[in-house]
């Protein structure tokens, strides 16, 4: 109740108490302090239902978001370092992939050249030789790359 309803209160039992004569002062002090205690015990009350409600929401809002937090970061970070792994491989592999293709390609001119000199100079049973030789280191050497740059290709 309002300041000017307990005033309100108080006067009409005051005045009730002229009316009444002093054989009913207990009775209406008694009905007074009863009604202001009644509402004092509902203030009380709603006071503590607001405050244990007020801290049981936070609590629960901390623990959710400590545990959606915890969780949350978790899975941030394996995503970080399945991001990070995967373009780690992927910078290597193409850095690996120009790697092996320049070394081909360099393989390959060079074993050429060798062979266009040979077979311009003696095209014999020897130069054939030769050149099939060549053309072989420079298979072996392209091969024992591409085996040493990526020993455990077939099992990742």
């Amino acid at each position: 109740m309002a300041t000017a309803e307990h005033e309100a209160e108080i006067a009409a039992s005051a005045a009730a108490l002229q009316d009444l004569g002093p054989g009913y002062d207990q009775a209406l002090a008694e009905g007074l302090v009863e009604r202001s205690g009644a509402e004092i015990d509902e203030r009380i009350a709603a006071e503590i239902d607001n405050r244990v409600a007020a801290e049981v929401d936070s609590r629960i809002l901390a623990q959710l978001d400590r545990y959606a937090g915890c969780r949350h970061q978790r899975r941030r970070a394996r995503r970080m370092t399945r991001a990070e792994r995967r373009a780690i491989r992927a910078e290597r592999a193409d850095r690996s992939g120009r790697q092996s293709i320049m070394l081909a390609l360099g393989s390959m001119l060079v074993a050429l050249s060798v062979t266009a000199i040979v077979l311009k100079g003696s095209p014999g049973l020897a130069a054939i030789m030769l050149m099939a030789l060549i053309w072989v280191v420079v298979g072996i050497i392209n091969v024992a790359y591409a085996v040493l740059k990526h020993p455990n290709h077939g099992s990742g």
